[in-house]
């Protein structure tokens, strides 16, 4: 029984073009190792791989994932620079196999995959953590597998089935709405309607006729009735997006509606049953406006029975290929485009750049980049500068800043002593800039936010 085993693989620090060096170490596992190159083709295959899929290296070696070797999870892997594991469809003498497919970077360029085979077995368990082991419920509606993100996804998932007051709180850009689509879809109340309203974009004068509604003759101008929100979405689900920006009097109108179940329209002194499941969402500190009395205590504790809290775009960074491939396909269709790929420049821009408008805004620039792609594929020159001026710093430019101990500074750091090195060598803006590759306004704009001029 051999006595190297996959979580060595995990350890050391591969480099796939010395992944050979490695090759007396990965013959003697007992599972199948593979290689694929940035392309899908295979590279480099240990003698247990061979034995499993009966070839010889040889013959491997002519493969890729899109001629003679099809394995599902190792796409996904090549596709969205993440980790995938699972049982793959390729039989062999009627015996399945059990995969794990791992992203493989140097230098933060992404290089290829490298994936482990093991024959399938009834009673294999994955060795995870209950964190890692959470799938998205709704991930036919909602992407990303990020753990936290996930997690918050699970909860929303649970809470669906019964009709209690969930409130969704994230920053602006996401997915709160999408979250609360998914809630309604996954309910018994999948069906009914699902009303959204937004409080932040309805004038405050406004706002109370359409939640409740009016009756005829119930001020000038209302010639006619006219249904409320919550009527529309009798039965169903309301969604109250932006719930921190509604008036203090009309909280009150609101907390009286989830007691007792009943509206009164504008103008009318009749009650109205009212059967709604309520979904909340919002970014603001509500607790702090509950101290500041500008939210009351009470409703938000009514409101924030289970509370579910999405995580920014830069905390699942990890999603974000998967995030850009998603998109590129929605605007390739719209815009009915044969194809469309991005370069591992463009993609590892995107990447580390911070997104403070979340999801929004990257499905936007996405948008963006397939519209006016040049030749169906985005490459780093197509990306918007405020985000390309971002990008992480070079190595050679790293080198000019790095401490005599070794030690590295932060992105901040770096970036005020590119500028200060660049100022005290060429003296002026705009030959820092064409040195940086910048522009000199930019220059220019990070000097004074350094203090670095007068």
């Amino acid at each position: 029984m051999n006595v190297i085993s996959m979580p060595f693989l995990e350890k050391i620090d591969i480099k796939a073009e010395d992944l050979m060096n490695y090759e007396t170490i990965l013959d003697a596992l007992d599972e199948g190792v593979c290689l694929f190159d940035h392309q899908g083709h295979i590279k480099f295959v240990n003698d247990q791989y061979c034995k499993l899929f009966r070839m010889s290296k040889e013959r491997a070696v002519d493969l890729s994932l899109y001629k003679g070797f099809k394995d599902e999870l190792s796409l996904k892997c090549l596709k969205f620079q993440k980790k995938f594991e699972g049982k793959i469809n390729y039989h062999i003498g009627n015996q399945l196999f059990y995969s794990k497919s791992y992203p493989v970077f140097k230098q933060n360029a992404f290089l290829g995959v490298l994936t482990t085979y093991d024959v399938f077995k009834t009673d294999y368990k994955p060795i995870e953590s209950v964190e890692k082991m959470l799938e998205n419920p709704f991930k036919d509606e909602i992407i990303g597998d990020h753990p936290t993100f996930v997690k918050e996804l699970v909860l929303a998932y649970k809470a669906s089935k019964s009709n209690t007051t969930i409130m969704i709180r994230g920053e602006s850009g996401t997915g709160k709405e999408l979250v609360a689509k998914s809630i309604h879809k996954c309910s018994k109340r999948v069906g009914m309607p699902f009303v959204a309203v937004n409080c932040a974009a309805i004038p405050v004068n406004l706002m109370e006729s359409e939640l409740f509604g009016y009756v005829q003759g119930a001020f000038t101008g209302a010639n006619k009735s006219k249904i409320g929100k919550f009527e529309l979405a009798n039965g169903g689900t309301l969604f109250l997006d932006e719930i921190g920006d509604l008036p203090l009097d009309l909280q009150a109108k609101l907390l009286r509606v989830i007691q007792e179940r009943e509206i009164e329209k504008i103008g009318s002194n009749h009650t109205i049953p009212i059967n709604v499941r309520i979904i909340t969402a919002t970014h603001c500190p509500l607790e702090k406006m509950v101290e500041e009395g500008t939210f009351r205590a009470d409703l938000f504790y009514r409101l924030n029975v289970i509370p579910v809290s999405l995580p920014s775009l830069k905390e699942r960074m990890s999603d974000i290929p998967m995030l850009i491939h998603t998109f590129m396909e929605t605007f390739r269709l719209e815009n009915e485009l044969k194809t469309i790929s991005i370069t591992d420049e463009a993609m590892m821009c995107l990447k580390s750049y911070a997104w403070p408008g979340n999801i929004r805004e990257l499905k936007n620039t996405i948008e963006r980049l397939v519209v006016l792609s040049s030749n169906c594929e985005i490459t780093i020159r197509d990306i918007p500068v405020h985000i390309s001026e971002t990008y992480q710093l070079s190595e050679s430019q790293r080198a000019l800043v790095e401490t005599n101990s070794g030690e590295l500074y932060t992105y901040e750091s770096y970036d005020k002593e590119i500028i200060r090195l660049a100022l005290k060598q060429y003296k002026s803006f705009n030959l820092a800039g064409k040195a940086l590759g910048l522009t000199h306004k930019t220059v220019a704009a990070k000097a004074r936010k350094y203090n670095l001029v007068d």
